[in-house]
């Protein structure tokens, strides 16, 4: 690699942080705005009727109040972002600069740092504090003056040997270089006038990064420091709460030694901070980028920084924290708990990759919320945070930072398996070793390292796969598990993104291909630096538009609200045919009595049974009455009344298929039609159970009641009555598989599922899946695949007399195997005795 120098002071033609007066006012107001849109989006979402499934909701929720923490801790840090006034200067210091060395760093990496050193014009003592004790590198010092300081005891790492030179160092001022970052040579110029205040105990600026281009991993770690070394750490330096940066800092000596020293640890920069502040010492931040270092350019590099830094980073929260918690202020202390939680990022991940696979495999929701709602609710919330943040990004360090900073997220989104484990190494206190971030590790194509995500992509394939054959058109026809089939296959291509970028071989070969392919061609080259000027000049509308576009956003939120109250009120804006819109209906029988079930709490689809009478040779069929409650949805059973007409039942059937009723039956559904809301029609219920009036047992009846279903399913697609959803009410297993209609003259199943022990052998009773277990077997194994995939709603559901078990309690175990054995089950209608 070539080491590059920094001779341009800063800031120069490059910087591209901004900061006026007028500035923090629009994203004040953003803040505001945006805090108003997340209120409303967790009343909505915490409503008591939205809450699915208690496992997935619970994770879900888990996911979704870490990620608003974090998003305010983001605005927290934009509300106040003012640099700091440079004071005047009125003496000069004696300074020592310091670097260090492990054995297998590049030489020539060492040796461009202490160049760079040397050529910084304020005056000061160079320190190498070189672990290895190398007979080069001590030639080197010797040549160029840098005093070579070496140890024999290597307790702390890093810390250790930064305060082995301390010993020997007399400075009032201590910079601090990691080797792999070269000074700009007005370095000092810049830091040291802050330390006029005697109570400054610390300087940090900008940590800058010169080969961000070398990899995708190096681009992508680059973008997601970008926002915080830009306003976030300029206003924590507002806020008292300026974080010490290992690579670069400048502190206090007295400050340093009133702690013993620089701090150990795998976080020693936090560490050290920490102390500091609760020593009463203050610091402030430079948004100047006054060195340039490596950012991890390897997959490898970069898992094994952040590994050290999560554990480091919870170690200090677990441990240190309480320690210093009452010297600390009230920012410091909101500070030193909040910033090591970005670490458990990694939780919030495996969540999200999580809830689409227990989702298609439970055939279980984590809510029960109407999309049109929530998108009313959460993407006013999501325009404005994506507003806030780039409107902040008039205050990123260097101009080529602006962007989307889409590969700093995929990175991370790849890394929630070395974050988890940051996470747990810290809860069974397994220890790290300190190990510097690799300097010249070389590119390969990793395996090993990418394995975790090729197992969670193939666990989510294979999730989607499982879901779409084991429950069809429940997966398939329903738009909310079309959701979760999209979220996970959207987490599988953020996985094999992650391990494509651990390929690094191969995309080296290939970006080294194109690189020769477009530095060959005249058209290439101007063709990408119209892409990059397009580019940035979106970026820096995107940050001038923000409020103008935020006024779109309130116009669109204002529509979007009203849209959605018309679109609910008048109608159920859900996709009842299938099912497929919520997780469950539920219903009473007018003659039955309210029985109390938890979980009917947060059903939200109602449906209302309506028994109507039909004597074929005397009068039509009564048109449904509007139900009680709004938005409820109609059950219409047509009882046929065969006494009246003295029919027996083949002749009535007979002339039913022949077109003899067509009449009646046409006005019917009109009715039905101008109804204009979803109607649930089930006619001769129970049709194979000979106790019913109209029932009967006989192969050639159940054939031509077969024929009459069909006949009167026919009718209603002439007529175009749409709304009505066709429910086929079979009593046996045998009918369900012997004598079911054509797939598409059905829409649910009906079952009846009553404990009747005075009607068995067995006096105890049975429980639901007992009752059920055979009727689902027909329906489950039948040969026509529609049929499998059809819903089924339990018509009557309840047990007859009480037998060892109260009948809410029956009710409840019923409630408990329908959620957990039967997800083909949309809805129940209780009959209680």
């Amino acid at each position: 690699m070539k080491w590059p120098t920094f001779t341009d002071t800063s800031p120069n033609e490059s910087y591209g942080f901004t900061s006026r007066p007028h500035d923090t006012g629009p994203v004040r107001l953003l803040i505001i705005i945006g805090l108003v849109f997340m209120a409303g989006f967790l009343w909505l979402y915490f409503q008591p009727v939205n809450r699915g499934y208690p496992l997935l909701f619970g994770l879900l929720t888990v996911s979704v109040l870490l990620k608003l923490f974090r998003l305010l801790h983001e605005w927290y840090h934009y509300w106040q972002v003012v640099p700091p006034v440079r004071p005047a200067v009125t003496r000069r210091w004696t300074v020592d600069v310091m670097t260090t060395f492990c054995p297998g760093e590049p030489y020539e990496m060492v040796v461009n740092t202490l160049r760079a050193i040397q050529a910084m014009p304020y005056p000061h003592t160079t320190y190498l504090c070189d672990e290895a004790d190398d007979t080069h590198l001590r030639q080197i010092c010797e040549q160029m003056g840098v005093r070579h300081v070496t140890r024999t005891d290597k307790a702390d790492a890093k810390a250790g040997n930064i305060n082995n030179a301390l010993r020997q160092a007399t400075g009032e001022i201590c910079l601090i270089l990691d080797p792999d970052h070269v000074p700009v040579p007005d370095f000092l110029d810049q830091v040291l006038p802050y330390f006029e205040d005697p109570a400054i105990g610390f300087v940090p600026c900008v940590q800058g990064y010169y080969n961000r281009k070398e990899s995708l991993v190096a681009y992508g770690a680059a973008e997601q420091t970008y926002s915080f070394y830009g306003p976030m750490m300029t206003c924590m330096s507002n806020y008292g709460t300026a974080q010490a940066i290992g690579a670069n800092c400048t502190f206090r000596r007295a400050a340093l030694d009133s702690i013993g020293g620089h701090a150990a640890g795998l976080s020693e920069d936090m560490h050290t901070a920490m102390l500091l502040h609760a020593g009463g010492w203050q610091s402030v931040y430079v948004p100047l980028p006054l060195s340039y270092g490596l950012v991890p350019a390897t997959l490898s590099a970069y898992y094994k920084q952040q590994l050290k830094w999560a554990r480091g980073t919870l170690e200090l929260l677990v441990t240190t924290y309480p320690k210093v918690f009452g010297r600390l202020t009230g920012r410091q202390r909101f500070h030193y708990l909040t910033m090591p939680l970005y670490y458990v990022l990694g939780l919030v991940q495996l969540i999200d990759l999580l809830i689409p696979v227990l989702a298609l495999v439970m055939m279980r929701l984590p809510l029960r919320l109407d999309l049109l709602v929530f998108a009313a609710a959460y993407l006013p919330l999501l325009m404005t945070a994506f507003l806030i943040r780039q409107y902040a990004q008039r205050w990123l360090i260097e101009k080529q930072e602006a962007g989307f900073h889409l590969l700093g997220g995929v990175l991370s989104s790849g890394t929630w398996w070395v974050y988890v484990l940051g996470l747990l190494y810290t809860i069974f206190r397994v220890e790290v070793p300190y190990l510097p971030t690799p300097k010249n590790d070389v590119p390969r194509n990793n395996v090993l390292l990418c394995l975790p995500n090729v197992l969670m992509g193939l666990l989510t394939l294979g999730a989607v796969g499982y879901g779409v054959y084991h429950y069809g058109r429940f997966a398939t026809g329903n738009v909310f598990f079309r959701l979760m089939i999209g979220f996970g296959l959207l987490n599988v291509l953020i996985l094999s993104l992650n391990v494509l970028i651990g390929q690094e071989r191969v995309l080296g070969a290939v970006y080294e291909w194109i690189r020769q392919l477009t530095s060959r061609r005249l058209f290439m080259r101007s063709l990408r630096q119209f892409i990059c000027a397009v580019r940035y000049g979106l970026y820096g509308r995107l940050r001038g538009a923000a409020l103008p576009l935020f006024g779109l956003v309130l116009i669109f939120t204002t529509g979007l609200i009203g849209f959605t109250y018309r679109q609910r009120m008048p109608s159920q804006p859900h996709d009842i045919r299938h099912a497929t819109a919520q997780p469950f209906y539920v219903g009473t029988e007018p003659a039955g009595r309210s029985i109390p079930v938890p979980e009917l709490q947060t059903m939200t689809g109602v449906i209302e049974p309506q028994h109507l009478s039909w004597q074929p040779a005397r009068s039509g069929i009564a048109g449904p009455h509007r139900p009680a409650l709004a938005n409820s949805l109609p059950l219409l059973y047509v009882e046929p009344d065969l006494g009246g007409a003295h029919q027996p039942l083949n002749p009535f059937l007979q002339n039913m298929n022949r077109g003899h009723y067509d009449d009646v039956l046409t006005r019917f559904l009109r009715k039905l039609k101008r109804y204009r809301q979803p109607v649930l029609l089930a006619f001769a219920p129970r049709f194979d159970d000979p106790s019913r009036p109209w029932g009967t047992a006989a192969d050639a009846s159940l054939k031509l009641y077969r024929d009459a279903w069909q006949h009167l399913v026919r009718l209603g697609q002439q007529e175009q009555a749409t709304n009505v959803i066709w429910v086929w009410c079979p009593a046996k297993p045998t009918t369900i598989a012997s004598f079911h209609p054509d797939a598409d003259c059905v829409d649910w199943l009906g079952i009846d599922v009553v404990n009747r022990p005075d009607a068995t052998a067995d006096p105890a009773g049975h429980s639901f899946a007992t009752l059920y277990q055979s009727l689902h077997n027909a329906i489950r194994l039948h040969k026509e695949y529609d049929i499998r995939q059809k819903p089924v709603l339990i018509t009557h559901l309840g047990t007859a007399i009480e037998t060892d078990m109260p009948e809410s309690q029956w009710v409840v175990h019923a409630m408990g195997d329908i959620r957990d054995r039967y997800p083909e089950i949309r809805g129940a209608v209780f009959t209680g005795r």
